[in-house]
């Protein structure tokens, strides 16, 4: 005897009442690693002063020798941010079993403006900096904080990837600028540049194991920078380039006002729900030295 061949017609459909994020980073990786600032206003001016060398006494009572002091100015300016998402006034009704997405669009929020953060203090790292006594000089990173793809240390394998060499020559740079060794010092790369350092023939037994607990994640130091790993998405890419940064915590300041959360009918869109995330922040670089850009192919 044959089944009813349309029964299968009315087999039901179970549909989850809970809503579920898609992939992507929630937290900020690299925020509690900058200076944070409260600016009141539309900008903030820091005075800087640059180091000074004493000069010997030759003679008695001879002349005071007078040299000038070199001093500085840099910018802080915040711009705003927002995201809105419009609930209809039916949805609630219509949705049934299934339950209006409002906390979850607000908990949504509060991951893009983490990754708004990492992005902002990022492109701050080696963007152009406002300078000068108004703010209207640009100062770029110079090349001489900057390693190229090709960069190779004698005797070591060419490898335009993230390599320990390059590595090396960010600590150096850093190192010889007299930065603070107290200072934090911090990389941001992305999972690719970890691959590429597992892959470098330069690696040493011993680096190999440390650089795998990495990409591992039991641990997160090497070479004296702590690593976070940033979703590339924030790195600039152009020409299959990557641009890894590599600063201390001092070198980068951001200000926050604060994330704002507003829930309001609007009775200009047929009473719909918004649902709005406000957020006004900025970054900058405080000083060159304190930053280090290495290019890493991706080819």
């Amino acid at each position: 005897m044959s089944a009813t061949t349309q029964i299968p017609e009315f087999f039901t459909t179970e549909f989850s009442s809970n809503w579920n994020y898609l992939v992507q980073q929630k937290l900020s990786k690299l925020r509690e690693f900058v200076v944070i600032d409260r600016v009141n206003g539309k900008e903030k001016k820091y005075n800087q002063m640059a180091s000074v060398n004493m000069t010997q006494i030759t003679a008695r009572a001879q002349t005071t020798n007078i040299t000038d002091t070199a001093m500085a100015q840099r910018w802080l300016r915040p711009l705003q941010y927002e995201k809105a998402d419009l609930l209809d006034e039916w949805d609630a009704e219509l949705l049934g079993e299934v339950s209006l997405p409002q906390s979850e669009l607000v908990t949504n929020h509060a991951m893009s403006f983490a990754r708004k953060c990492d992005e902002i203090i990022l492109a701050a790292a080696v963007g152009t900096a406002s300078t000068g006594s108004t703010g209207t000089t640009n100062t770029v990173l110079p090349a001489g904080q900057k390693i190229a793809h090709d960069f190779v240390e004698s005797g070591t394998a060419a490898t335009s990837g993230l390599t320990i060499a390059k590595l090396r020559q960010a600590k150096f740079i850093l190192d010889d600028a007299d930065v603070d060794e107290d200072d934090p010092r911090i990389i941001a790369v992305s999972p690719r540049q970890l691959q590429d350092l597992l892959r470098t023939t330069e690696v040493t037994s011993a680096d190999y194991n440390t650089v795998k607990a990495l990409v591992a994640g039991q641990l997160d130091t090497f070479l004296g920078f702590r690593f976070r790993v940033v979703n590339k998405a924030f790195f600039t890419l152009a020409n299959s380039r990557r641009e890894v940064v590599a600063y201390v915590k001092s070198g980068l300041r951001m200000t926050d006002a604060g994330r704002r959360v507003h829930v309001d009918i609007r009775p200009d869109r047929s009473h719909a729900l918004q649902i709005r995330t406000t957020a006004s922040l900025g970054a900058t670089r405080m000083e060159e030295k304190k930053v280090v850009q290495i290019s890493c192919s991706e080819a």
